[in-house]
């Protein structure tokens, strides 16, 4: 009944394990599991399931788990002592507890490996499981959830295998636009606020300014005329004009015409 058996560390090998699904490398499941089969889950147990097919939207494994944790793009769970409903999420607890996922985030390594009690007064099972959840919506609306399992002491032991490097997965591309692009090429399990910024356009610096006290290179301005009419003759001053004088010379005495 699983889907694949290893350790999903990014959400790159979530999305192979989803692509293999969709082209029929892997099986998906297609109900939900039996008490036996539930009894069957162990570290690296990895399950996927598409909604609208399995007709379910939360995952039931018998199990009781603490609140879920934000680790990266996934949410964590800590196996617990006892049995406590059948939905493997501790909701119930939470709510009589006043607790919300958001109050418990964390990492589970800022936890002792003696504390053994959980905030809503559970203890934690001695070499329990960790259970990760991830779940994406494609272009073409499907709701699709993978569920693994591992183990807390050793999560990446080596007889665990990684999906993005599984010889068997190799040729597994997953198709271009189908599944959202900040998780295809995502390889680092890392907390959204530490992630790096996204890739934009280069920057480019602005035009150099002049030093200060020295003017910029000079361009060609354009043509003005070198005079300009007064807006009205009572902004220009008079003008003296002097005109030539036509009388005629006068004539020295004695003299005849």
């Amino acid at each position: 009944m699983e889907t694949y058996h290893g350790h999903v560390r990014t959400p790159a090998d979530a999305i192979i394990l989803f692509e293999a699904c969709r082209i029929g490398l892997l099986p998906r499941v297609q109900r939900r599991l039996s008490e036996k089969e539930r009894q069957l889950i162990r570290s690296g147990s990895v399950f996927v399931w598409d909604e609208r097919e399995a007709g379910m939207r939360r995952w039931t494994d018998g199990k009781s788990w603490s609140a879920s944790r934000v680790s990266g793009s996934f949410l964590t769970y800590r196996e617990m002592e006892g049995k406590r409903g059948g939905t493997g999420v501790a909701q119930t607890t939470m709510s009589r507890a006043g607790k919300t996922p958001e109050s418990t985030r964390g990492s589970d390594d800022d936890r002792g490996d003696g504390a053994d009690e959980g905030p809503d007064g559970y203890r934690y099972k001695p070499d329990g499981l960790m259970k990760q959840s991830f779940s994406i919506t494609t272009s073409t609306g499907q709701h699709l959830h993978l569920i693994s399992y591992y183990s807390r002491s050793h999560p990446s032991a080596a007889n665990l295998q990684q999906p993005s490097t599984d010889p068997n997965l190799r040729h597994v591309r997953p198709q271009k636009g189908l599944y959202p692009e900040s998780t295809v090429n995502d390889q680092q399990n890392l907390p959204v606020v530490t992630r790096g910024p996204m890739a934009g356009a280069a920057y480019v610096p602005p035009h150099p300014m002049a030093p200060y006290g020295r003017s910029p290179a000079a361009h060609a301005a354009p043509y003005t005329p070198s005079y300009t009419w007064p807006p009205t003759p009572l902004a220009t001053p008079p003008v003296p004009v002097h005109y030539p004088s036509y009388l005629p010379t006068p004539r020295a005495a004695g003299t005849c015409s």
